[in-house]
């Protein structure tokens, strides 16, 4: 019975552990099912709250340090998307109608995602972690973001 207890106290503190602790040794990348798993596993693990945002970014370049600024870029520009854009449609339609061909219908929409001048001075690297991908380096960043509320 203590042997059943002892497991169960393993199995639950391996849960309640850090879901990333695999990825600590691993140094590349197998393929584009390995990095859809590792890129939804890191991306997963931090969730955001009213009080504070977190955003995955990844970057891949041929030199590590590019990789990386990449990576950061991207997870900020998902914080700046979060915190202050605005999204802009246009639509427009033409109907033409004449007697002889009928009904004649044009329709165009377009749509955009605009991110205006945001200040993100306040964000904290809370994970950091490249991998070689195909002779090349894919860098992995989370970011925090205080709200203040």
């Amino acid at each position: 019975m203590k042997k059943i207890h002892f497991l169960l106290l393993f199995l639950l503190a391996a849960c309640s552990s850090n879901n990333l602790a695999y990825l600590e040794d691993k140094q590349t990348l197998n393929g584009n099912t390995e990095l859809l798993k590792v890129n939804s596993d890191i991306c997963n693990q931090f969730k955001s709250t009213d009080k504070e945002f977190y955003s995955c970014g990844s970057g891949f370049s041929s030199d590590l340090e590019l990789a990386k600024s990449k990576a950061i870029l991207n997870a900020k520009i998902n914080i700046a998307d979060k915190i202050s854009s605005t999204v802009v449609k246009n639509e427009r339609q033409t109907i033409a109608e004449t007697t002889k061909d009928g009904l004649i219908k044009n329709y165009s929409s377009d749509e955009s995602n605009q991110i205006f001048e945001t200040s993100l001075n306040r964000y904290v690297v809370v994970y950091d972690k490249s991998f070689l991908d195909a002779g090349k380096y894919r860098s992995f960043v989370v970011i925090k973001y205080q709200v203040n509320i």
